[in-house]
C-alpha cells in the first residue's frame, strides 16, 4: 500500500468534513490517481459522493466508475450504489438499473439490500409498480435491520396506492410495525390507521402530507422521498 495515497485520502476526508470542497477534491484526486489498490478506490468513491452532494452528476459518474472498476470488496459496491444515483440523476434509468444490479451481484451484506431498495424506488418513480414490488420484496428477504423495514413501508405504499391490494398493504405495514424500527414502525402504524379509516368511511379522498417515507440511498446525502397519505373527509 502507498503511504502517500493513504495520507492524501485522510487529508481529503478531513477537508471534506470541514466543508472545504475544492481542497478536499485536490487531495482525493491525488489519492485516486496513485493507483493504490486500497486507498485509490476509496478516494474515488468519496469524491464521487461529494459530487453527488452538490448534485453534480456529470462529475460524479466517471470517478464512481473508476471506484467500481477497481473491484474492491467494500468500496466498489458502495461506489456502485452512488453510481446508480448519479445515473438516475442524469435521467439514465437503464444505466442506474445496471449499476444497482451489479451491486446486488456482489452479495454485500449492506449494499446489496440497499441496491434492491433503490431499484424498487427507481421502478416506483418510473410507474412500474409490479417491478417496484419485486425490488422491495427482494430487499425485505435479505433481512437487513435498517433497509428491511423501509422496504416494508414502501411496499405497502405501492401495493395500496398503485395495485389496490389492501390485504397485501396491511401485511406489509404490519411487518414494519412488528420490526420495531424507530421511524418506520411509527409511519406504518399511521398508514394502517388510514386504511382502517378508509374502510369505515367510503367517501374520502387522499391528501399528501409532510410525512416522508424514507427512501434511503445508503449514503446519507441526496436521499429520495415519497409522500405518504392520510384520508380526509370530503
Amino acid at each position: 500500500m502507498s503511504e502517500s495515497a493513504q495520507n492524501a485520502f485522510v487529508v481529503g476526508l478531513s477537508l471534506s468534513r470541514s466543508g472545504d470542497f475544492e481542497s478536499a477534491r485536490g487531495a482525493l484526486i491525488t489519492s485516486m490517481l496513485a493507483g493504490d489498490p486500497e486507498w485509490s478506490p476509496r478516494a474515488a468513491g468519496l469524491l464521487g459522493e461529494l459530487f453527488l452532494q452538490r448534485n453534480d452528476f456529470a462529475e460524479a459518474e466517471p470517478v464512481l466508475r473508476r471506484a467500481v472498476e477497481a473491484h474492491h470488496p467494500e468500496w466498489s459496491p458502495s461506489a456502485g450504489l452512488a453510481l446508480g444515483i448519479a445515473l438516475a440523476g442524469r435521467g439514465d434509468a437503464a444505466g442506474a438499473e445496471q449499476a444497482y444490479r451489479a451491486v446486488i451481484a456482489t452479495g454485500h451484506r449492506d449494499h446489496a439490500p440497499n441496491a434492491w431498495f433503490n431499484l424498487g424506488t427507481l421502478y416506483q418513480q418510473r410507474h412500474a409498480p409490479e417491478q417496484a414490488v419485486a425490488g422491495y420484496r427482494s430487499a425485505i428477504e435479505l433481512g437487513h435491520p435498517e433497509i428491511g423495514p423501509k422496504a416494508m413501508v414502501n411496499l405497502g405504499f405501492v401495493l395500496f396506492n398503485d395495485l389496490h391490494d389492501t390485504a397485501g398493504a396491511v401485511a406489509a405495514f404490519q411487518a414494519a410495525v412488528d420490526s420495531g424500527h424507530p421511524q418506520q414502525a411509527g409511519l406504518a402504524r399511521t398508514n394502517l390507521k388510514a386504511i382502517q379509516q378508509l374502510a369505515a368511511q367510503t367517501k374520502q379522498t387522499y391528501e399528501a402530507t409532510t410525512d416522508d417515507v424514507d427512501v434511503s440511498t445508503g449514503h446519507g446525502e441526496g436521499d429520495l422521498h415519497w409522500k405518504t397519505w392520510h384520508p380526509k373527509n370530503d
